[in-house]
């Protein structure tokens, strides 16, 4: 393995790749490592998985995703696509290697990885928003009897037919996920605990555009009172709309929840109080067994290797000011934002031309110094 670049990008997902393809571009030296496979994540969720944003609107900068994928491609698809693209760029990447640490130590990056020590002036964290799930401690959860797992190890209904099943979480997945197992005929319920807000499915990448545009530029007031006539209310079959504004919740995409829940295939429950031995007891009183539990309570990012040298806010999630830590201004971090009026993949081309072009200042600024540094020593030596 290379002991040293300019740059070193952990994590060869959506925003690493488009990242070494700008920082390429701009003819900056940089270094990507990955513990697993290119597009590994994608290949490790639910079947039912496909994109919630049209492909026009989800390629990586620079080579669009082919002709012949279906208008939302599956999870498959994108980690097809991913290979393809960091091969077509012929991107400099070492799979395989998991990074263990990272200090700070005379102006470089010392990094530990399993494949031996690297070393970098600048350190990219892009390790994803899959990479730790969230696995919420409940109330007598240890008494339960039942089947308990999160919405990672989740592939398709088969395991749970004939089962009463509950699921905790009302974003994409979960809202996915209830709807795989109503579909296949499982008795099938879903825990809300304060609401959901819900978006038809894109037609138009044009109108994508135009909109994730527009809203995240204009005054906020205006956006919200645009989305509020915009956003379907399903309130009466108790769906209730998140009680905060529309530009501040992240909308589950599709109506499919919704569509369930009123042909009653999806019972909808209560916020969560505690375990039962034999299913949940619900913060309204109501109580109901289930034979399976499947949490769908998101993730966290991986960051324990540049803990010392990061904020986190209260969720885990890294304080940041312009993508750079706001304790060290040579760390990074990509892709870990959740944009609320667009796709995650529709916003990372954006994020990282931006931040290539600090990085590639950051580096010609760097060899200017080394430059008149040396200049100066051998006059000193004259």
């Amino acid at each position: 393995m290379r002991t040293s670049a300019p740059v070193i990008i952990v994590g060869a997902g959506p925003a690493g790749l488009a990242l070494a393809y700008e920082l390429q571009t701009r003819h900056v030296d940089y270094l990507v490592l990955e513990r697993q496979q290119i597009g590994w994540a994608w290949r490790n969720h639910y079947d039912r998985l496909h994109l919630h944003t049209l492909k026009e609107v989800s390629g990586l900068p620079g080579w669009p995703m082919p002709e012949d994928y279906p208008s939302f491609p599956s999870a498959l698809d994108v980690a097809r696509y991913l290979e393809r693209y960091a091969a077509h760029f012929s991107l400099n990447i070492q799979t395989g290697v998991t990074v263990q640490h990272a200090s700070f130590e005379h102006g470089c990056w010392q990094i530990q990885t399993s494949q031996g020590p690297c070393a970098a002036p600048i350190l990219v964290m892009a390790t994803g928003i899959w990479s730790t799930p969230v696995r919420p401690q409940i109330a007598q959860q240890e008494q339960f009897a039942g089947t308990l797992i999160h919405s990672v190890d989740y592939r398709n209904p088969t395991p749970f037919r004939g089962q009463r099943v509950l699921v905790v979480g009302t974003g994409n997945s979960g809202a996915e996920i209830a709807v795989d197992l109503a579909q296949a005929g499982v008795q099938t319920s879903i825990a809300l605990r304060s609401g959901i807000n819900m978006v038809p499915r894109p037609r138009s990448a044009l109108a994508m555009r135009i909109n994730s545009f527009a809203l995240r530029h204009l005054p906020r007031s205006i956006a919200n009172w645009l989305l509020k006539q915009v956003r379907r209310d399903f309130s009466n079959i108790g769906l209730p709309p998140l009680p905060v504004a529309p530009i501040d919740a992240y909308p589950v995409v599709g109506y499919g929840l919704a569509e369930a829940v009123a042909h009653g295939q999806v019972q909808v429950c209560g916020a969560l109080q505690s375990f039962t031995p034999t299913g949940m007891r619900f913060s309204d009183g109501q109580q109901h067994d289930f034979d399976a539990v499947i949490l769908a309570t998101g993730f966290r990012p991986t960051l324990q290797a540049v803990a010392d040298a990061l904020e986190l806010d209260a969720a885990g999630w890294p304080i940041l000011n312009h993508w750079r830590s706001t304790l060290n201004q040579q760390l990074f971090c990509l892709g870990y934002s959740y944009p609320t009026v667009e796709g995650w993949l529709q916003s990372i081309g954006r994020a990282t031309s931006a931040v290539a072009k600090q990085i590639a200042a950051d580096v010609q600024h760097s060899q200017q110094s080394r430059t008149c540094h040396q200049a100066a020593e051998q006059h000193k030596a004259r």
